[in-house]
């Protein structure tokens, strides 16, 4: 069995002449409204008439009386069903899907906060789509969430009801990205201390960053310079974040910055020394910058559903050092500019730990041969993958298998275990597992089931185990360290 973006348009063609989408972002506003602004106009080439829907709290009055709201749903319980609704993960709460909104139903997921208990098990939804396979293989697991003693899936048939598309990149179709995308100017105090001699990276998607990572590494950056008489690092933040941040050294919450405090102490530096704060910059100001920072940092606590920003970064030259969590680890190939270096003791808060991710850091900035060829490659990635041309054939795909019948799911007995996708690293002998869901520590009894299960059909894993080690068994899968899938399933990652 192949991944379900493997079919293309030619092979099976639909007509829709009604679309309603619901979606969250306006086009092209965020990176998110880039991908509805793109199906919007592909949508439009095909012929249908699309109708759009945006945000689902319509003002701020709306939020604590949503008569807004309501004036919206009266408006569309009047209009007939369309052919197909559009739903972006947080747009499900504009109006769930159903046979009164339109005949079929398709999910895009952004990310994974939106609107769970409405598409999670919801025979509403015809299709799910995904614009990585990472979040492609995450929604095939959470779909098919087994129960070991009733011997069934979730949704048997989740694991054919997923595709993925390839996004379209503002920096492909032009250099300066997307003008619709509005935002600030590059500050002045960034080009001012760049010509002063820092070194200057970046950590800007607000609101993901692991702050116990970054300033560690950011602390160790500084310490092993000044050891060797270098030049200062500092890193441009999102200005949001960096009011979260300062209030807490200040105040001891709502992070715990004991350690970074102790070590910024030790340099006699402050938050401010160290961290440049910006207002949403637009895109031409974004790839500016990206053209003079030397690293980026995307050691984060969300699970990144695709990563912008990253490949925005290294499509303009600069490198990208990341934990992996989410896409992250998977955007580009290695040795293409992203470079994933984590270990479980970082994963676990050790604060020795990012000592490595600063010493690589300190290589690259001082030797920028293999980081320039890292980024040149890429480049042609992102160039190759990314155009308005893969987004409209995978787009189109994915289209497509609304068309086509599901197949009868596999027998559960024959489905075969692996390794969840949102597992990035297990200690083999301390059980620890770092994942995308949750850091915990597995008994000996799970590393061991877990070690005879991998790879194996789960009816023979569950043959003669007793009540207590099935649900031992379940716990993996519940903790998303287990996953199922059919013979013959191209996971792809």
């Amino acid at each position: 069995m192949t991944s379900p973006s493997h079919l293309t348009l030619e092979e099976h063609s639909m007509t829709l002449q009604r679309v309603n989408m619901f979606v969250e972002s306006e086009p092209f506003r965020t990176a998110s409204g880039v991908i509805n602004g793109l199906i919007q106009e592909e949508l439009k080439q095909l012929g249908a008439e699309v109708t759009p829907f945006y945000k689902h709290r319509l003002g701020r009055a709306d939020m604590l009386m949503p008569v807004a709201t309501a004036d919206r749903a009266r408006q569309l319980q009047g209009r007939p069903p369309a052919d197909l609704a559009i739903f972006c993960d947080q747009g499900l709460w504009i109006r769930p899907p159903g046979p009164a909104v339109a005949k079929q139903s398709l999910v895009v997921f952004h990310g994974l906060i939106g609107g769970q208990n409405l598409w999670l098990d919801n025979p509403a939804v015809n299709q799910y789509c995904a614009y990585s396979r990472y979040m492609r293989e995450v929604l095939v697991s959470l779909l098919t969430m087994p129960d070991m003693r009733r011997r069934k899936c979730l949704d048997p048939q989740g694991f054919y009801k997923v595709s993925d598309f390839a996004a379209g990149l503002p920096c492909v179709a032009d250099s300066k990205g997307d003008e619709r995308m509005l935002g600030a100017e590059l500050p002045e105090q960034i080009v001012r201390s760049i010509e002063a001699g820092d070194v200057v990276g970046h950590a800007l998607q607000p609101r993901k960053p692991d702050w116990y990572a970054v300033l560690n590494i950011l602390v160790h950056l500084n310490l092993m310079s000044r050891e060797e008489g270098g030049p200062r690092y500092r890193l441009v933040v999102d200005a949001e974040d960096f009011a979260l941040i300062d209030y807490s050294f200040g105040h001891g919450f709502p992070l715990d910055m004991t350690g970074p405090r102790s070590l910024l102490e030790a340099l006699g530096m402050t938050v401010g020394d160290l961290l440049i704060p910006v207002r949403f910059l637009s895109q031409p100001a974004l790839f500016q910058f990206f053209k003079l920072a030397k690293f980026g940092l995307s050691y984060n606590v969300y699970p990144e559903p695709f990563g912008f920003y990253p490949l925005e970064s290294v499509f303009h030259g600069c490198p990208v050092y990341t934990n992996g969590i989410g896409n992250n680890r998977h955007n580009v190939p290695p040795e293409h500019g992203v470079r994933v270096i984590e270990s479980v003791d970082m994963a676990f808060g050790d604060p020795s730990a990012f000592q490595e991710v600063a010493r690589a850091i300190i290589g690259d900035v001082r030797s920028r041969e293999g980081v320039t060829r890292d980024c040149a490659r890429g480049r042609e990635y992102v160039l190759r993958h990314f155009g308005r041309e893969a987004f409209s054939r995978t787009w189109r795909a994915c289209l497509a298998r609304l068309e086509q019948p599901l197949p009868e799911p596999e027998p559960f007995e024959s489905l075969r275990v692996l390794r969840s996708p949102i597992v990035r690293q297990i200690d083999a002998e301390t059980g620890r597992v770092v994942s995308d869901f949750e850091r915990l520590t597995l008994e000996p009894r799970e590393l061991g089931m877990l070690r005879e299960a991998e790879g194996q059909p789960i009816g023979e894993v569950l043959r003669g185990l007793g009540e207590a080690d099935t649900d031992l068994l379940q716990g993996l899968f519940s903790r998303a360290v287990l996953t199922l899938r059919p013979r013959g399933y191209d996971v792809g990652l």
